[in-house]
């Protein structure tokens, strides 16, 4: 079992009519698809399902969805809220097969204070997510960078970064991901005419 679990039923009518019963009754609709599966509406608890999306911290990690009692393996591909209330309107799941490789993106996040930036450099972010091949059991759910030993003029490219276990970054090797630049220096002030 994964570590998150979302509890789903079937559902059979569309239509903005019967989504809106089901949101009154304190539930969302969503869908799962993906492995040659048809596509499956679903109805699921939106209390439930937000305290999984916040203990998930955006992040990619494997979902136990039990739909009719049945245990499928998925991860939340794109969920929509209402722009006003942020209230949860859809989820989609895509359903994976344990034993073939996906591509998918991954957060990359910062670990450490650069030791450019302790000296008054700026800490840019190039890429902020990458492409990866894994199998979905070894999809992390986010890449670390060590940015500490980072001096003035250094950056971090994807070359740089050590092997993950089971991953393959599906980018340029040559993209950064982490640079730190020199603080710019601010024009000295005109001296006051008389």
């Amino acid at each position: 079992m994964s570590q998150f679990t979302i509890k789903a039923e079937t559902r059979t009518g569309l239509g903005k009519e019967k989504v809106a019963k089901i949101r009154q009754a304190g539930n969302s609709p969503a869908v799962v698809y993906g492995t040659n599966k048809d596509a499956v509406s679903l109805t699921i608890n939106t209390r439930e399902a937000e305290l999984v999306i916040q203990r998930m911290h955006g992040e990619k990690i494997l979902v136990d969805l039990v739909v009719d009692g049945a245990v499928e393996k998925v991860f939340v591909r794109n969920i929509q809220r209402d722009p006003l209330s942020d209230k949860l309107l859809h989820i989609d799941f895509y359903r994976v097969d344990m034993d073939r490789e996906i591509d998918t993106i991954v957060s990359v996040t910062e670990v450490g204070v650069a030791e450019g930036v302790k000296l008054g450099g700026l800490l840019e972010h190039g890429l902020r997510q990458l492409h990866i091949r894994a199998l979905p059991g070894d999809v992390p759910p986010h890449i670390e960078v060590n940015v500490a030993p980072l001096q003035q003029g250094q950056s971090i490219h994807v070359k740089d970064l050590p092997a993950i276990k089971g991953v393959k970054i599906i980018a340029r090797p040559d993209a950064i991901l982490f640079a730190v630049v020199g603080k710019q220096k601010e024009d000295a002030p005109a001296a006051p005419t008389a």
